[in-house]
């Protein structure tokens, strides 16, 4: 059992620390958080880096990383900020990896360069309104195949990014199964700017600068070449990224956990109460102890997982409980950074209700953790509770 990096993870790392400690000031992470601005500008310097390519093949112009540099990648980001983190997440699991696992040749060809370049950006179109978790019961953008192209109508909400994204990645129904929910789904790869397309900006608590919105598709053409995968066998094939989806949005729990760690550990040694630090309190103490024992328990549960995904060992169980216990321990880290920082944790010019007002969205989001615990419990050999 090794638990060293590779030299080239620890590379990896090193201009992680300095990229971030550069571009990615406080300053700059409250200026985005505050003007709810994409970083346009940051994300062109992450695609400069070789950030966008290292997880994807030599053969499409990618630097043939694995699984774990990419989750190195998004902790160390999320960090700095999670809407820096979601931002580099958003292109490269949703969008490269979905070509990856089950675009066409031509389709890879095409559109992976392009992310690699910085020139292209990628969103998911998975929710509805009538469900969030439960996707095959509520999905109801419909396709209709009329010759060499399909006929798109039907409502997202909920989706991040999309009104920065150069193409949406789109589950659609395209045909029925009356045996299987899961039959009759599609994945569409749709321009953006498609006449028919309207966005809604939605306004939210965390994680504002990558933006949240309400997509309507209205008799949207679509070329039937967008067609990722196989017709009617769409939900399978987004499952192996929703499993990639899972442990590195844990790693972004662990970095925003360990920012919230470190703000309330820098705070606590120079925050003077009774005539000396608050850190030299037993009660301070013995959050920053528990803080510190959490983050990293989340941290080798998500490593595991990344390393598991890597090797191509089956691990939907393992990356579920990654993305449980990051985004519980995530969250508890902010709020125990909060009663620390007492009042000044409270005021918009610190950082750490930011870290707070970010981690409560992966409670609940892509899948709540309630949900997570029931597929964990099936994965067990308990009987399916939905």
């Amino acid at each position: 059992m090794d638990f060293e990096f590779s030299e080239e993870q620890k590379m990896l790392i090193s201009t992680l620390e300095k990229f971030t400690q550069k571009e990615c000031s406080p300053e700059f992470a409250r200026s985005i958080d505050e003007s709810e601005e994409f970083p346009h500008e940051l994300y062109r310097k992450m695609a400069d880096l070789g950030f966008m390519s290292l997880p994807f093949p030599s053969k499409y112009g990618g630097m043939s990383g694995t699984v774990i540099d990419e989750v190195l990648l998004i902790e160390y980001l999320s960090k700095a900020s999670a809407a820096i983190g979601l931002t580099y997440f958003l292109s490269t699991c949703f969008g490269g990896k979905s070509i990856e696992f089950f675009g066409t040749e031509e389709q890879k060809n095409y559109y992976l360069p392009k992310l690699f370049s910085g020139d292209m950006m990628f969103s998911l179109a998975l929710t509805e309104p009538g469900g969030g978790t439960d996707i095959l019961g509520s999905l109801k953008t419909v396709a209709v195949k009329d010759g060499d192209r399909y006929i798109v109508n039907g409502q997202k909400t909920f989706i991040t990014g999309a009104h920065v994204a150069d193409y949406l990645v789109t589950v659609v129904k395209t045909g029925k199964d009356t045996d299987k929910k899961s039959g009759g789904m599609s994945v569409l790869m749709i321009d953006a700017k498609s006449p028919g397309i309207t966005m809604r900006r939605l306004h939210k608590l965390g994680i504002r600068a990558t933006g949240t919105n309400e997509i309507f598709f209205t008799d949207v053409i679509v070329p039937a070449q967008s067609l990722m995968g196989v017709e009617n066998r769409g939900w399978s094939q987004v499952v192996n990224t929703l499993n990639n989806e899972r442990v590195t949005l844990a790693a972004l729990s662990v970095g925003v956990g360990q920012a919230a760690l470190e703000t309330a550990l820098e705070y606590a040694k120079v925050r003077v109460a009774f005539s000396k630090p608050i850190g030299a309190f037993q009660s301070i103490q013995n959050y920053l102890a528990e803080m510190a024992t959490e983050v990293e328990m989340a941290r080798l549960l998500t490593y595991k997982a990344a390393w598991l995904q890597s090797r191509g060992i089956k691990c939907a169980k393992e990356t579920a409980m990654a993305k449980l216990a990051a985004s519980e321990i995530g969250f508890k880290a902010a709020v125990k950074g909060m009663r620390i920082m007492a009042g000044y944790g409270y005021m918009m010019e610190y950082d750490m209700q930011r870290y707070f007002r970010d981690a409560e969205l992966f409670l609940f989001a892509p899948i709540t953790n309630e949900m997570v615990k029931s597929f964990v419990a099936m994965e067990m050999g308990l009987p399916r509770a939905y």
